[in-house]
């Protein structure tokens, strides 16, 4: 049964249909607890091929109901076994290069079920077109990436990229979780350097460009920590805020069954101020009314399709055309130009991995899409708020931007609880 099942996700996710469908799910009702070790090794002791990221959800087990068809070791043996193949727990993991070797559990509990999100390592063939739309230049006129930026950028110059860059609340995330991984190697240096071990050359060169990340990341944090209390996130955010706050709520409740069992009253009191903690950030970003993120120029956008639309079924007409209809037809190559300049306008960094989050759905442009022009240095673009701007839902208005504020205090983070990105 195992080979049956991982021949086909394989098969799927190697299939030429494989760029439209990244995310599959697969029922283990009736699934034997000693079939799970061969389907996790044949899935994740090396890197599958795929079109691009991709994340197995695997549903594990259910409420009274459905409970009898899944077993209750379901969760247990599959985390030991990606633990095995050096798999890493990740709740705000998602299909993406940081979180290939991830995993997450998650508890529905609008259908009463759950679930086990599986991120394997890819071999992707078209990995390097991907990277490299993202792709900055920094001061030496050196090609990087965004992350790498600013990394190596001083407090100050992080703080203005971050204003400039990464305006929303899924941005700002998407960017902590590439600082977290620069710690997590920063973090390995030093342990070599401790152990009197030499650094290779490429973990020299970064330990070396690198700069105050610690203080970067709570810059970061914090700032996700005023927009939840201010209210500045969208519907997609919200939900997915929720989701898994309230996955980690199922987690404390299964170690405080465990502290009660164990009689560790200490444990139990921690846990539940743990619990508290997180109802209340739950509560918070439950009685905020979600901010709407919309194309700018959005109006004019609409109009210039509907002629084109109109123009299109003019020049597809058959038979002769008027005088009329020939000037008409002329307007068109200018109509697609300023169409194409209004959707490929710079919406931030990783705007494609928040899409969905920010807008609902993924702005696809309407036109052949043109190369952006890499920004980057110590001179980010200012000016009119990028190529999209925000509204509150609320009858109050709110700034879209979250500057920093003078320097980066060491504070609690809350964003702890829902463990490292």
């Amino acid at each position: 049964m195992a080979d049956a099942l991982s021949t086909e996700i394989l098969s799927d996710f190697a299939s030429s249909n494989s760029t439209s469908s990244s995310s599959q799910t697969h029922d283990l009702a009736n699934f034997r607890l000693e079939w799970i070790p061969d389907l996790m090794e044949k899935l994740c002791a090396k890197p599958i091929r795929a079109k691009d990221f991709v994340s197995i959800k695997f549903v594990i087990g259910a409420g009274k109901k459905l409970r009898q068809k899944y077993n209750e070791e379901n969760l247990k043996v599959m985390t030991e076994s990606l633990r095995k193949f050096e798999f890493e727990e990740d709740r705000g993991a998602s299909a993406c290069k940081e979180c290939q070797r991830c995993y997450k559990y998650q508890h529905d509990t609008d259908k009463d079920l759950k679930y086990l999100h599986v991120f394997p390592e890819v071999l992707i063939v078209e990995e390097e077109a991907k990277i490299e739309k993202n792709d900055v230049v920094d001061e030496a006129g050196r090609r990087t990436t965004p992350e790498m930026l600013c990394a190596k950028a001083s407090l100050e110059e992080f703080e203005e990229l971050l204003e400039y860059n990464v305006p929303s609340f899924s941005q700002k995330r998407a960017l902590l979780k590439r600082l977290k991984a620069y710690k997590g190697i920063i973090d390995q240096c030093d342990q070599k350097l401790s152990n009197m071990e030499s650094l290779a050359e490429e973990e020299q060169e970064m330990y070396d460009a690198v700069c105050e990340i610690e203080n970067k990341i709570e810059l970061v944090e914090k700032q996700l920590e005023e927009m939840i209390r201010e209210g500045r996130l969208t519907a997609g955010e919200q939900s997915v805020m929720v989701e898994e706050l309230t996955g980690k709520l199922s987690e404390l409740d299964v170690a405080k069954t465990k502290a009660e069992e164990e009689k560790k009253e200490n444990r139990m009191k921690q846990i539940t101020k743990l619990e508290e903690k997180v109802v209340e950030k739950i509560d918070t970003i439950k009685s905020k009314r979600p901010i709407v993120y919309t194309i700018e120029h959005a109006e004019e956008l609409a109009d210039l399709k509907a002629q084109v639309r109109k123009l299109k079924a003019l020049e597809n007409k058959s038979g002769l055309r008027t005088a009329a209809e020939v000037g008409r037809l002329a307007k068109l190559p200018g109509l697609i130009d300023r169409i194409e300049q209004i959707e490929t306008e710079d919406k931030g960094w990783f705007e494609d991995e928040c899409a969905t989050l920010l807008f609902g759905e993924k702005i696809e442009p309407a036109v052949k899409e043109k190369k952006k022009t890499a920004t980057g240095g110590g001179n980010p673009p200012r000016g009119g708020g990028g190529g999209w701007i925000s509204k509150a839902a609320s009858s109050s208005s709110r700034k879209k931007t979250s500057s920093g504020s003078g320097g980066v205090k060491k504070a609690s983070n809350p964003f702890d609880l829902l463990g490292d990105e």
